[in-house]
């Protein structure tokens, strides 16, 4: 448990100058209590101290190797890196701000949480921000806050949810005239609708996004868009162009200097080396996404980069690195509960419990992935832990009858997606039995 004076300590840094005199002339008290909660959460967020509750102060809260830092060294605000910098001063607006400048200050705050994976933060001031949106008639920002919900809601794989939000997005920022918004929501909804296997809704709302982008000469828009449309591609067996489209995408944002979207198709390039069975290659990838992550402090996407890492090492045979690297992953996607990247790391844990001969523990891990998978309503997630959990029964060559019934529905699952090549590898798997 942390002592007073360092949570004290640490929350200077997220309170503005007016509340920090309050702290020395009467201690944390004197602060009011939503500026208490604000600073506490903020801190979380920053990964300064460990999850505890917000409802007291007393409650037990831990400090993080990174805030145990702050507090022993007691650097300036302009020592620390940009992101925190920026996350600071944008807490401290907020504190001190009404009116407008509260709007923007939401605004602001909510796409930096988005940014760090901060997704329960993020929830309460997307309610606020639309909540003082729907006061003040500003559809401009209420398109913004239904906007950057559904971004919330597809990371924790709330998928109904986040076509309704994306939806609102869309309609609010066609009537504010904002075509960039327009742009981004369509974009948004492709993503959607790619996770819920509609893979036609999905590529049309791409190809919107990308024409707007074109139009209105946003080529940042325009390649993000088009890297979506990739994991589509590679999502229907059309793996050559995939390659190519997410290679030269990639190009695109290293030149840029944009390192967190490099990462993401960094990934994605890896997990299309994974389909060939390029582990290699594969490898490569997610080392260099695991890497960039860690630098920028994207947690959401580093921790993709390790499920996939690890299922790549444990089919090479490195049982160490694979356990480590799944591990970690299953520690960021805990507290968020993603479902998705859960139901994969749990195939992971089969995997490995099968390469190391203990096949009842692998057995529990394969049937936790499926149903972590069914309740993540990723289709191509489920059809792939489905698979992998046939292919476990039929090397064990235990309860053969239950194997041909998982591969027959991670085809017709594949199928019902479009993409027939791993249809057909399941159904190969089927008549082998």
């Amino acid at each position: 448990m942390a002592a007073r004076r360092e949570i004290e300590s640490l929350i200077f840094y997220v309170l503005g100058e007016r509340n920090r005199q309050l702290l020395i002339s009467g201690g944390l008290e004197a602060v009011p209590k939503d500026s208490r909660v604000a600073a506490l959460r903020g801190l979380q967020d920053l990964g300064w101290i460990g999850h505890g509750g917000f409802a007291d102060f007393e409650e037990s809260y831990s400090l993080t190797k990174e805030g145990k830092r702050i507090v022993s060294t007691q650097p300036s605000i302009d020592e620390l890196d940009k992101r925190t910098i920026s996350y600071v001063e944008i807490l401290k607006s907020l504190d001190s701000s009404t009116g407008c400048a509260r709007k923007d200050a939401l605004r602001a705050l909510v796409k930096v949480q988005c940014e760090l994976g901060s997704w329960d933060s993020a929830l309460l001031n997307c309610y606020e921000l639309k909540g003082i949106a729907h006061r003040t008639k500003d559809i401009a920002s209420s398109a913004y806050s239904h906007f950057y919900q559904g971004w919330i809601e597809m990371a924790q794989n709330r998928w109904d949810e986040a076509l309704e939000s994306n939806l609102s997005a869309v309609e609010e920022y066609m009537e504010a005239g904002d075509r960039k918004g327009v742009c981004d929501a369509n974009r948004a909804l492709g993503i959607v609708y790619g996770n819920r296997g509609d893979h036609a809704s999905a590529t049309r709302c791409f190809e919107t996004s990308i024409a707007m982008a074109r139009a209105i000469g946003d080529t940042e828009a325009a390649a993000k868009t088009e890297a979506n449309l990739a994991i589509v591609y590679d999502l229907q067996g059309r793996l050559d162009e995939s390659e190519q489209t997410s290679s030269d995408c990639l190009d695109h944002f290293l030149l840029s200097g944009d390192l967190s979207t490099a990462c993401r198709i960094s990934n994605n390039l890896g997990v299309l080396n994974l389909s060939k069975e390029r582990f290699v290659e594969a490898a490569e990838y997610f080392e260099k996404t695991i890497s960039s992550c860690r630098q920028i402090n994207n947690r959401e996407v580093l921790g993709a980069a390790l499920v996939n890492a690890g299922y790549c090492y444990a089919r090479v045979g490195n049982i160490g690195k694979a356990l480590a690297c799944t591990d970690e992953a299953v520690s960021v996607f805990k507290e968020p509960n993603n479902q998705n990247m859960l139901a994969l790391a749990y195939r992971n844990y089969g995997y490995l419990e099968f390469k190391s001969s203990n096949r009842e523990k692998a057995f529990e891990w394969f049937e936790k992935s499926v149903r972590a998978a069914k309740a993540s309503s990723v289709e191509d997630t489920f059809a792939a832990c489905c698979y992998e959990y046939g292919m476990f029964l039929i090397k064990c060559t235990t309860d053969l009858k239950l194997a041909k019934k998982l591969l027959k529905r991670s085809s017709a699952t594949w199928r019902a997606v479009g993409n027939t090549a791993r249809a057909r590898a399941a159904d190969s798997a089927v008549t082998s039995v």
